[in-house]
C-alpha cells in the first residue's frame, strides 16, 4: 500500500530523466565527488536519492544542518528526487539491474529492495553503527534487520492506524470509548439517534477504505502468537491464504455492514479525506478510522479543534485489540558508494539523536529513536501508549513477498455490490498474489 498513498505517475521517460540527476555510479564516473568547504577545505559529498514526495520539512532542515557543518562531520549531502508512484518504483527497479545507484537510497524496506529489485546483495551491511543502541531492539528487528543484516536505519516517523474520534461528540451523547465490535455498533447507535454521523468513509480518496480493514490481519497474527512478519512469510510461501485468515475476513464484512445500518455518510463514495477530516473536526462525523496523518492534517487546518480529538484501536469482537503500524522509510548506503565507511558514517549520524531530533523538530510525529521526543497531538500520543504496550505491529501490506494489487479497488466493488461476499475480497488478494508469485517462478506455486 505505501503508506496507503500513491500517488499518479508522470511518463516514464519524464521520471527516467528526474532520476538521472545528481545520483551515483554512472552520472560522472564518481560515487563520492569532492567539493571545497567554506574554510578552504575538501569535504567528501555523498550523493542521496528518494522520492519527492519525501522530501518534507523534516529532510530540508536535516539536510541544511549537515551541509552547513560538514566541515565537522566530514561529508556533504547532495540529495537528487524521484517522483513516486509505481512508474518511481519501477526506475528504482531499473536502478538497482543496472547498478546505477548512488551512495545512499531511501527505499520502502529492504524486503522490497529483495522482492521486488532483486537488489539486497547491493546494499551495504550496517551492523555495528553506533546509533542502533538508541533504538529499540524489537523496532529494528524484522524490518531494518533483514535476513540476520542491519540492511537499512529508520527515517522519519511512525504511522499509526486507529479510530480517531470527536471527544466533545461522544461526551454530548454520553457514549465511551467501545472495547469491543458489539460495544462499537452500540456507540454508533446512540450516534445517530443523536443526529450526528456515527463514520466516516471517503471512497473518492479510494486508498482511505483500507484502514478500517488492515487491522484484521493484525488481529490473525495475534490469534496464532506469531507476528505479521510470521504470517506474511506464510503467504508468500503459499501456506495460508488471505481468505484463511479469519478477522481480515470479519472485519471486511463488518466495515459493510456500518453502511448497511446506516452508520456512514451517505455520500462516502464521493466524499475526500479532507472532508473527512473537516467533518470530525467539526463534529459533523464523531470516528474516522485512517492513520495518523488524520491528526496532523486537522491540526494544521483547524488547530482550535485538534485537542477535541483522541484515538483508540478499532475493537474486535474479543477485545483485544491491535493498532497498525507503519514503520518508517529506510536509509541504506549501496555498495556503488567507494567511500563505505564515510557513507555508514552518513548514516549513523542521520540515524543518531542528534539528527532525528533535528528532523523532529521541522517536522514532528512518533520516531523510533528513543531518545528523540516531539510535539504530537493527543490523539497520536494515544495510540503511541497502544504502541508502547506492545498492542501494536508492523504492516503487513508494506512487508509481503509478492505484491496483491490493489486492496482498495475489491473493498469498493464489495461495498458496491459487484463483489458479493467479505471472503471475495480476501479471495481477489489470493488470485493476484498467485500470478506474481508464479510469474516470478516461485517453486512454492
Amino acid at each position: 500500500m505505501k503508506r496507503m498513498k500513491k500517488y499518479l505517475a508522470l511518463g516514464l521517460a519524464v521520471m527516467m530523466s528526474a532520476s538521472m540527476m545528481g545520483c551515483g555510479g554512472k552520472d560522472d564516473g564518481e560515487s563520492a565527488k569532492t567539493s571545497a568547504s567554506q574554510s578552504g577545505g575538501k569535504v567528501e559529498t555523498l550523493t542521496l536519492l528518494m522520492y519527492t514526495d519525501w522530501y518534507k520539512a523534516g529532510w530540508e532542515e536535516l539536510e541544511n544542518y549537515i551541509n552547513e557543518n560538514a566541515e565537522e562531520l566530514g561529508f556533504k549531502l547532495e540529495i537528487s528526487k524521484i517522483q513516486g508512484g509505481a512508474q518511481g518504483d519501477q526506475v528504482l527497479q531499473t536502478k538497482f539491474a543496472t547498478d546505477d545507484l548512488p551512495d545512499i537510497i531511501q527505499v520502502y524496506k529492504p524486503q522490497w529492495v529483495d522482492s521486488y529489485a532483486n537488489g539486497l546483495d547491493k546494499l551495504v551491511d550496517l551492523t555495528g553503527l553506533d546509533s542502533v543502541a538508541e533504538y529499540d531492539e524489537k523496532a529494528l528487528d524484522g524490518t531494518f534487520v533483514y535476513k540476520d543484516k542491519l540492511y537499512a536505519m529508520p527515517i522519519d516517523s511512525v504511522v499509526l492506524s486507529g479510530v480517531f474520534y470527536n471527544k466533545a461528540v461522544f461526551e454530548s451523547a454520553q457514549v465511551e470509548i467501545p472495547n469491543t465490535w458489539d460495544e462499537f455498533l452500540e456507540v454508533c447507535k446512540k450516534l445517530k439517534e443523536k443526529g450526528v454521523t456515527p463514520v466516516y468513509y471517503s471512497g473518492k480518496d479510494a486508498w482511505s477504505v483500507q484502514p478500517p480493514t488492515i487491522s484484521g490481519i493484525v488481529s490473525d497474527a495475534a490469534e496464532k502468537g506469531i507476528t505479521t512478519f510470521d504470517l506474511m512469510e506464510q503467504i508468500g510461501e503459499n501456506k495460508l491464504k488471505f481468505e484463511d485468515c479469519s478477522n481480515f475476513v470479519d472485519v471486511i464484512e463488518r466495515t459493510k455492514d456500518l453502511i448497511d445500518l446506516g452508520y456512514v455518510n451517505e455520500t462516502y463514495l464521493s466524499d475526500t479525506v479532507d472532508n473527512a477530516h473537516q467533518a470530525l473536526a467539526n463534529g459533523e462525523c464523531a470516528m474516522y478510522i485512517n492513520g495518523t496523518w488524520c491528526a496532523d492534517n486537522i491540526a494544521e487546518k483547524f488547530p482550535d479543534k485538534i485537542d477535541d480529538i483522541g484515538a483508540f484501536a478499532l475493537p474486535m469482537s474479543s477485545g483485544d485489540n491491535y493498532i497498525n503500524m507503519f514503520t518508517p522509510y529506510s536509509l541504506a548506503l549501496t555498495t556503488q558508494c567507494k567511500n563505505a565507511e564515510l557513507g555508514k558514517k552518513a548514516i549513523d549520524f542521520i540515524a543518531s539523536a542528534e539528527a532525528q531530533q533535528i528532523y523532529a523538530n521541522a517536522q514532528p510525529g512518533v520516531y523510533l529513536n528513543q531518545k528523540v521526543t516531539s510535539e504530537i497531538p493527543k490523539a497520536t500520543a494515544e495510540l503511541k501508549e497502544i504502541m508502547d504496550s506492545g498492542k501494536s505491529m508492523t504492516d503487513w501490506e508494506e512487508i509481503n513477498k509478492y505484491s496483491y494489487g490493489n486492496l482498495s479497488e475489491p473493498l469498493l466493488n464489495y461495498y458496491t455490490g459487484t463483489l458479493k461476499d467479505a471472503v471475495d475480497v480476501a479471495k481477489a488478494l489470493d488470485a493476484e498474489t498467485e500470478r506474481n508469485a508464479k510469474a516470478q517462478g516461485d517453486s512454492n506455486w
